[in-house]
């Protein structure tokens, strides 16, 4: 609602249980607001008509390919796939307790409960896997050439190549070697030794040996499995996944190590250990929720398919299916602003006489859309303005975060510098620097549960939200720069 008066235009918002106003001051005529003419709207809506139909013919045409099992698929019945592994799990656990998921639920997810990450591609959560770690949880990164480097970097596990003289190998093939137990570590229990496919190495020095490959000469050779503890919880990292698909369980060790290994996920249960499931995830698997659950788990959600996308980008360019997506995104974007064209009245420019505070302004059409009234809160008693809540603090260090993943240089970085680098080069002073790089430690800290929860934990001072903009801002000029 919009009333005119000599004091200014009053504007009533209605999005929650109760109306708030806030006034926009100079306002002090009225203005008549036209509808669009017929056949101008007819047409709008033919045209967003044309582009639905564009949308649905990408659609099909993205969507639509052959139907052929991928390497390391759970459902994967031929040689390649790892449908073998799921009814050794299966075997050994129960059936209602191993399930295999496109999709992994974070709010669902249990202390007691285990991770199989078979060959994950592209981004991923670490957060969200480290705080599983930390509370309980057992996670196992089955992997050679995939990306989970990216979960074993976190903690400091390098990949290497596997060496080219093993001491014992499949036909004479030094890229089949043989790897025998390097501790009496329950994963590797009852185990001879397994055949291995094109591994690849890892190493840390402080983590359990579980597998090696002896090398001639008498060299006890590189491990190509490691365990270690994260918290409450564990990880296992495993450099071959080829060992547990179907044409490689024939071996005997390769199946007890994989017997060995879906006990172990399931382990750390204690008196839970019955309600505990084992969930098998494979390439491309999709993430939603958050351990904390709520509003954060909304905008994680969010911000992951950003990165995402920034993640895709920067590995594999613009090309292939990645082009296609990116095409379908615009039809699809243009569409929705067609449609919402049709059916909505022409805005009348502001005229010159009315000038109002634009800071009110923009803060007023915030609040009055319901898409963003979360992100606001009313504060002040006498004054009724829309301030930056809990929920619009969280997403400009969520933004932070993407604009430090978007670039390689800092994403090697610990996050607390990198932050530090991007107040530089924004051209803050070394005070301001200072505060913007405690103001993001300390929101960093609530993610990682060591700072307090909830909305206050979230609080930030209008200082800190004006230096988090100021950090943001040459990010923003930079993506809408030339291409």
């Amino acid at each position: 609602m919009i009333d005119c008066s000599n004091g200014g235009t009053t504007v009533k918002f209605t999005n929650g249980p109760s109306p708030h106003l806030l006034v926009v001051p100079h306002l002090s005529r009225k203005v008549v607001v036209s509808r669009t003419p017929d056949f101008v709207r007819v047409i709008r809506r033919a045209h967003a008509i044309a582009l639905c139909v564009i949308v649905i013919l990408c659609a099909v045409i993205t969507t639509t390919s052959t139907a052929s099992g991928a390497p390391f698929d759970p459902n994967g019945t031929d040689w390649e796939g790892c449908s073998r592994l799921v009814d050794i799990a299966r075997e050994e656990l129960g059936a209602s307790r191993v399930q295999v998921l496109e999709e992994v639920d974070y709010e669902r997810l249990g202390a007691s409960d285990g991770l199989l990450l078979l060959h994950p591609e592209g981004s991923y959560d670490l957060d969200e896997l480290s705080t599983f770690m930390k509370l309980g949880g057992r996670v196992a990164v089955v992997d050679d050439f995939g990306d989970g480097d990216r979960l074993l970097e976190r903690f400091r596990i390098a990949r290497g190549p596997s060496p080219i003289d093993p001491l014992q190998m499949l036909h004479g093939n030094p890229q089949l070697p043989i790897a025998t137990p390097a501790s009496g570590h329950p994963i590797v229990a009852d185990v001879a030794q397994v055949v291995l496919n094109h591994p690849t190495t890892v190493k840390h020095a402080e983590l359990s040996s579980l597998l090696r490959i002896p090398r001639v000469g008498g060299d006890l050779g590189p491990d190509v499995a490691l365990a270690g503890q994260v918290g409450e919880g564990r990880l296992v990292a495993l450099g071959d996944p080829s060992v547990f698909i179907n044409s490689m369980l024939r071996f005997p060790g390769n199946r007890a190590l994989a017997k060995n290994l879906v006990q172990y996920l399931l382990e750390g249960g204690g008196e839970r250990r019955r309600d505990a499931r084992l969930t098998i995830l494979h390439g491309k698997f999709r993430e939603r929720g958050t351990l904390g659950g709520g509003l954060r788990g909304t905008l994680r959600d969010r911000m992951r398919g950003l990165l995402g996308a920034i993640d895709g980008v920067r590995r594999g360019g613009f090309g292939g299916v990645a082009a296609r997506i990116i095409a379908l995104g615009i039809v699809i974007a243009a569409a929705i602003w067609a449609a919402v064209r049709a059916g909505s009245r022409t805005n009348i420019p502001r005229p010159r006489y009315a000038a109002a505070d634009p800071e009110a302004e923009v803060l007023a059409r915030g609040a009055d859309d319901p898409r963003l009234a979360s992100l606001f809160v009313l504060a002040r008693r006498l004054r009724r303005r829309p301030e930056p809540g809990p929920a619009a603090v969280q997403l400009l260090k969520e933004a932070i975060d993407t604009a430090i993943g978007a670039r390689e240089d800092l994403d090697a970085m610990h996050r607390d510098q990198a932050a530090r680098k991007l107040a530089d080069e924004a051209g803050l002073s070394k005070r301001e620097a200072q505060a913007f790089a405690s103001a993001f430690e300390r929101l960093n800290g609530v993610i990682k549960g060591e700072e307090g929860a909830g909305p206050r934990a979230w609080k930030a001072s209008r200082r800190e939200i004006a230096l988090f903009g100021r950090v943001l801002r040459p990010v923003a000029d930079s993506l809408r720069g030339p291409r």
